[in-house]
């Protein structure tokens, strides 16, 4: 008898993820959609850019108030983030 080679289509599916690193490049196009929901309204309307690298968020932000105010909430922020993706992808946050 023949041995099957059948997976299922979520592993398989899974699998291509992991791989191509699709999981992560989906995790940072939800944070970056679900941004003012992760930070809130004050904190979104002065973000200009978020970038992802190897576990680090950069996030860029229009006004040095805010800023010093996100700098002050950077675990919280993490924490938040890290829950809305539903894995432990960001390690560190750089605000510029």
């Amino acid at each position: 008898m023949r041995k099957s080679n059948l997976i299922k289509l979520g592993d398989a599916i899974s699998q291509i993820f992991k791989e191509e690193k699709l999981d992560e490049k989906y995790s940072i196009f939800a944070i970056r959609n679900g941004w003012e929901g992760i930070v809130g309204h004050t904190v979104a309307k002065h973000t200009t850019q978020i970038n992802y690298a190897q576990g680090i968020l950069f996030v860029s932000i229009d006004s040095p108030i805010v800023r010093n105010e996100a700098t002050y909430a950077k675990e919280d922020i993490i924490q938040k983030v890290n829950k809305f993706v539903g894995s432990r992808l960001i390690k560190e946050l750089v605000l510029k």
